[in-house]
């Protein structure tokens, strides 16, 4: 590299964070969310030196680099532009914040950081590892939980997983501990209109994010006009939705935040693993409360094909289409589930769930019926009953005949009970699911507060399929319906 070159990246390191990182660490891997993470990081030194308030939390999920690039190269970087700043970094113990704190000193300490930022260096007489100062009067100090920060004042306070595991958070008295230290002491420490930094993997919806965010929420009820109003950005693992910046779409919906180290089928392995209830709040930053939570991960029961062997099962086909074919409506879902006849298990066979159009939701309801002769059941409202002719029309076309009964249509608060209605029998265990469910299941462990709800209420249709006296009456209108319209045929 010649000295223009050299010049180039140097400046480059000094200029943006993001850079800072790649040239510190030959094998750091910056991605998009790294860099936005990296601009808003930048912007917060810039908006202090303003002397103004910045409130930023940033929820990701664990491995994703967020601790190296916010807690370590962030603070060496801002030191080196601002080398007066005073820095104070809190963990959930002594231990981390001291590793944390001698990562970032031995930065500084480097010959690579002292070409970027010549003239900064380490005071020879403040270079603990958790507690050293710069020759230009910057500090940093790193405590754990519960730590002393008496008589040190900050202009940036970085909060990086103040819980230690989920024991810890399931803890209201460990909550409240976390939450009290945040508000009395590492609060009090900030000068003037300084920074304020949560990095975090979400636990509880009790957890300090939890807080800060209810906390705001009230404090914008009641009117108040001087209180903390947080930036959020938030990663889930696997994208809830298609998530866009400033317009332009980043990833889509389905789609893993970090794929070359996170892809799709290292996330599910976790998730089976860790189970819903852990992935949906560490790795998808939606916690869910234990309080409000009616189907629990210890009622689910799973099946392979060698378990359905030399059983007697009657297989029904249960569709719940959508009218919206948008992004943001619900599902169509085609579900077939298989009942034994001489015992009470119910096996979640196939589903098929997404945005379909009317002819690939036709297709896929003559598939399941073919593959399985199940009996099929469809909610009819006005929209269903235009598919239900259509599937009709297609039935004379192939001459493929099959029984289609109507599940009658109910309010929110109506769906809500019948979901509630499968509920025995996951108590009783007698539902099967297959190790695939995943997003079926988090539906259930979400429910009712949940985003999301078509997969469990076409589950719950189910009541209507195997209720003997609705499915008789239903088939007589049908088979009474068939005659007439065939006989024109």
């Amino acid at each position: 590299m010649n000295e223009e070159q050299l010049s180039f990246v140097k400046q480059a390191a000094q200029n943006r964070l993001i850079n800072f990182c790649e040239v510190i660490n030959p094998k750091w891997e910056s991605v998009w969310f790294h860099e936005l993470i990296a601009n808003t990081l930048q912007k917060t030194i810039d908006k202090i030196r303003k002397k103004e308030k910045v409130r930023i939390i940033l929820s990701v999920p664990p491995r994703h680099g967020k601790s190296q690039l916010a807690s370590i190269y962030f603070p060496a970087w801002a030191l080196g532009n601002f080398p007066d700043l005073k820095i104070i970094l809190s963990t959930y113990g002594a231990e981390l914040s001291e590793k944390m704190g001698l990562q970032t000193r031995d930065v500084i300490s480097s010959d690579i950081y002292k070409a970027i930022f010549p003239g900064i260096s380490l005071r020879q007489d403040q270079k603990a590892k958790a507690k050293w100062m710069t020759n230009k009067s910057g500090s940093y100090t790193a405590v754990g939980l519960g730590g002393a920060v008496t008589g040190i004042g900050a202009d940036v306070i970085l909060i990086d997983d103040i819980m230690k595991s989920r024991e810890e958070a399931e803890s209201e008295t460990s909550r409240n501990t976390a939450w009290e230290y945040y508000r009395s002491t590492l609060y009090s420490r900030l000068e003037g209109h300084g920074a304020v930094i949560v990095i975090m993997q979400r636990w509880h919806t009790d957890d300090l994010v939890g807080r800060l965010k209810e906390e705001e929420a009230n404090k914008r009820q009641e009117g108040a006009k001087d209180y903390d109003e947080w930036e959020i950005i938030n990663f889930p693992a696997i994208a809830e939705e298609d998530e866009y910046i400033e317009d332009k779409l980043v990833r889509k919906e389905g789609e893993t935040l970090w794929e070359s180290k996170f892809p799709l089928s290292v996330l599910n392995n976790i998730r089976q693993t860790a189970g819903i209830y852990n992935f949906s709040s560490q790795y998808q930053q939606q916690p869910i409360s234990a309080a409000t939570q009616e189907f629990k991960e210890h009622m689910f029961r799973y099946f392979d094909e060698g378990d359905l062997s030399g059983k007697y099962l009657r297989y029904y086909t249960l569709v719940d289409p959508a009218i919206s074919q948008a992004k943001t409506a619900d599902n169509s879902v085609v579900l077939t589930i298989a009942k034994e006849v001489n015992g009470p298990n119910i096996y979640r066979i196939r589903e098929d769930a997404g945005h379909f159009t009317p002819s690939e939701l036709i297709d896929l309801i003559f598939v399941h019926n073919n593959e399985y002769s199940s009996r099929v059941f469809i909610e009819a409202v006005q929209y269903q009953q235009a598919i239900k002719y259509n599937i009709l029309e297609k039935q004379r076309h192939l001459q493929k005949h099959f029984l289609v009964n109507e599940i009658k249509a109910k309010t929110r608060q109506s769906k809500e009970l019948r979901i509630r209605g499968i509920l025995p029998l996951y108590a009783t265990g007698v539902i099967h699911h297959r190790r695939t469910d995943i997003e079926y299941e988090k539906e259930l462990i979400t429910f009712p507060k949940g985003k999301k709800d078509d997969r469990i209420d076409t589950m719950s249709f189910l009541q209507d399929a195997l209720d003997p006296t609705y499915d008789n009456q239903y088939a007589k209108q049908t088979k009474s319906k068939f005659k007439s319209y065939f006989a024109r045929g």
